[in-house]
């Protein structure tokens, strides 16, 4: 009313539809962005607080990856088929095969072993180890943990509010009316957080697959002569014990040898050339004695 009464009041001519449709376009697309710039901050704010505050919080759920690493021994005869078991037996546990590789060859230089890496429910590990059990000898288990708490919290802060944010410019873009240009802006901003909130829940997911599950790396080789409480141990090990000392008695001439050559080769004429020369001053002095 205030505004129809001030236009009455002075005989200047009314604004056009147009320019006062721009002008309220422009002071919402400044509103919006001014809006999202502060959306964005108080985002990253609200993120980290929300991080410190769940780790301060003593009954906060922990977040650890796990990872186990077995090496056992089989004879080298049965070597695939307990290696096929320990697969079955992996799948049967709903378990994921990340990898698998098997070296058939064998040989001193290239010896036969298999190799499993999987991700199991961390309540059917047990399970499995009792399966890798009668499937080989265990040789080493290193277990090994990882805190992932606090990544796991900063990344779902910023999924929330990365998605918080998109929902107010989706609000903001549903109420105003603009031309292409200012559309098709609005729309490039909101692409660009989508694409950052589907990262960030890839990230997610990733770590969601380190924390929910165990992962585990099987190692199976063949059984060794030299293995603990065989027989043939002390003879095995006397045997390399002494090829490793004549290796090292064969390393330790040829270190000499090359080290004293050069000096033969330079000192040997040097020590001929001076004996010929004492020889012939003693002849000299037997000739002139007489």
């Amino acid at each position: 009313m205030s505004v129809m009464l001030l236009f009455t009041q002075h005989p200047f001519p009314a604004p056009p539809t147009k320019f006062l449709f721009g002008v309220a376009v422009v002071l919402l697309l400044s509103a919006c962005s001014q809006n999202v710039g502060k959306s964005a901050d108080s985002a990253s704010q609200l993120s980290s607080k929300a991080a410190d505050a769940a780790l301060e919080t003593p009954a906060a759920r922990r977040y650890i990856a796990t990872r186990h690493k077995l090496l056992l021994e089989a004879p080298e005869a049965d070597l695939d088929k307990h290696f096929d078991a320990i697969q079955a037996a992996c799948v049967k546990l709903a378990c994921v095969v990340l990898r698998a590789d098997q070296n058939r060859c064998g040989g001193p230089y290239n010896p036969a072993q298999a190799t499993l890496t999987a991700r199991i429910a961390p309540h059917a590990f047990d399970s499995f180890l009792d399966i890798l059990l009668k499937h080989g000898k265990l040789r080493q288990h290193q277990r090994e943990s990882e805190d992932l708490t606090s990544e796991v919290i900063d990344v779902e802060a910023r999924i929330a509010n990365l998605t918080a944010l998109k929902t107010r410019i989706l609000e903001l873009l549903a109420k105003r009316s603009g031309n292409l240009e200012e559309v098709l802006a609005a729309e490039k901003q909101l692409s660009a957080i989508q694409a950052e909130l589907d990262s960030i829940q890839g990230k997610r997911k990733a770590l969601a697959g380190q924390t929910e599950t165990t992962r585990v790396e099987v190692t199976l080789v063949p059984q060794s002569l030299a293995a603990a409480g065989s027989w043939a141990a002390p003879v095995v090990e006397a045997a390399g014990e002494s090829g490793r000392v004549l290796m090292s008695s064969l390393a330790t001439l040829i270190t000499v040898t090359v080290a004293v050559l050069p000096w033969l080769l330079v000192g040997l004429p040097l020590f001929l050339w001076l004996r010929k020369l004492y020889r012939k001053r003693q002849v000299r002095r037997a000739q002139a004695a007489i």
